[in-house]
């Protein structure tokens, strides 16, 4: 006849759980620190690609539409910044 898990064992499986969400918790804030920091060095490089080119965002009208298109899928409003776009 097969035994039932006892205390012991419905207290470690409680550890175990706790431990994988806290590792889990962990791993995500990691992974959502990365990424905001990676977003915030794109949003810069952005704007000085904007700011490089300028002109032709200003003149050639396909490019303007992708730059803006590209802008808005991340959340940056090109025209309400001041910093050269």
């Amino acid at each position: 006849m097969r035994r039932r898990p006892g205390i012991g064992g419905l207290q470690k499986a409680a550890a175990s759980r706790d431990q994988y969400r806290l590792l889990g918790e962990n791993v995500a804030k990691i992974r959502t620190d990365l990424m905001k920091e990676q977003l915030t060095t794109f949003r810069s490089q952005l704007e000085d690609f904007a700011r490089k080119h300028k002109n032709n965002i200003r003149k050639n009208p396909a490019f303007r539409s992708q730059f803006h298109e590209m802008c808005a899928k991340i959340g940056a409003d090109p025209l309400a910044s001041n910093k050269g776009f």
